[in-house]
């Protein structure tokens, strides 16, 4: 083989190499989601009181109702969108099953919607194609008692949000923060708030003067270990593993 045909025969293995790996890295960003596919929530914990808090774009809401943009100017008023919250909040409610303790539940009651874009003069209007990177706030509240003991929460949106869709959620407690990804592979988590075992760590009542007891020092024992055995348990990721549906 002469030396022309060797170099010939480099050139087009590396041509090659470099349009498979273009098609590779092209595959590979095709197949991430894309962010308008990407919605939030933060869901806030309290004692006796339970927040969700989603933010979709406009993009999103548009595939959850049908006809969005009502009289189809390819743009959306807020009038148009408070005309379709009514739905808007159906399709959550069903969608985004709820248990509050082990027992079925509700997302709890809608409130007014926040715009996250500004307004002109006073009204929130967006053109359609800036429906990828306008968000609405839909929140949704309720009362809970005696107390929230733990929170399922499922999502079963993927036909219409598509199955690159993802849900970033935020579970705020206190000080403590827990990063949960929803997907069509993890469409569903529990979420334990641990109040019902918080009276572990009270303290214990005034000791009587004198020698304490076996069964005191025993019980002294038993409290400690199961302290540090809750502060590794409680706060870890727990998927049930349920089908949502």
């Amino acid at each position: 083989m002469t030396e022309t045909s060797c170099s010939i025969i480099r050139r087009w293995l590396l041509m090659n190499w470099i349009f498979m790996t273009g098609g590779l890295l092209l595959l590979a960003t095709l197949c991430e989601a894309h962010p308008a596919d990407i919605s939030y929530l933060r869901v806030k914990v309290e004692r006796q009181r339970l927040e969700f808090r989603f933010s979709f774009n406009l993009l999103t809401l548009g595939r959850f109702v049908e006809g969005l943009d009502a009289n189809q100017d390819h743009a959306l008023h807020q009038q148009e969108i408070e005309a379709a919250l009514p739905r808007l909040g159906s399709f959550l409610q069903e969608k985004v099953p709820v248990k509050i303790n082990g027992m079925k539940a509700s997302l709890g009651r809608m409130e007014a919607p926040q715009y996250l874009w500004p307004s002109e003069n006073g009204v929130f209007l967006a053109a359609e194609r800036d429906y990828p990177v306008r968000h609405l706030d839909l929140t949704f509240h309720q009362e809970v008692k005696p107390l929230l003991a733990e929170v399922w929460l499922g999502f079963d949106l993927w036909e219409q949000v598509g199955p690159l869709g993802t849900v970033e959620a935020t579970f705020e407690q206190d000080d403590f923060r827990t990063q949960v990804p929803f997907s069509l592979s993890e469409p569903d988590y529990l979420y334990d708030t641990g109040y019902a075992v918080e009276h572990v760590f009270e303290p214990a009542s005034a000791v009587p003067e004198g020698r304490p007891s076996l069964a005191m020092l025993g019980g002294v024992g038993a409290g400690v270990f199961l302290s540090v055995v809750l502060m590794f348990w409680h706060r870890r990721k727990r998927r049930t593993g349920l089908k949502v549906g």
